[in-house]
């Protein structure tokens, strides 16, 4: 066993103990889950090209599991989210 030492922001920290609570899971079990679904699923490279429409269908169907909306952002929203960062100098993301 190793042991591994984070930096987590402590809003962050909360986050996850309080998801792993929920899910019946210590801390450290939940981010050991968390590391190992990720490492099943890992995200396309930028770069990847799809070799087939099956792949490319399977890409879109791992951004929808990514996305816990419900709905379609609406864009105006999008836009004034887009513009208060902008104007609060907060990195565009």
């Amino acid at each position: 066993m190793v042991r591994i030492q984070l930096d987590i922001p402590e809003n962050e920290r909360e986050q996850f103990a309080k998801q792993a609570e929920l899910e019946g899971m210590a801390l450290d079990a939940w981010l050991i889950a968390a590391a190992r679904q990720r490492v099943k699923t890992p995200r396309p490279d930028k770069e990847a090209r799809f070799e087939s429409l099956e792949e490319l269908q399977a890409f879109w169907k791992w951004c929808d599991a990514q996305n816990d909306l419900d709905r379609e952002p609406d864009w105006e929203e999008h836009l004034r989210n887009i513009d208060e960062s902008i104007r609060e100098r907060l990195p565009d993301v």
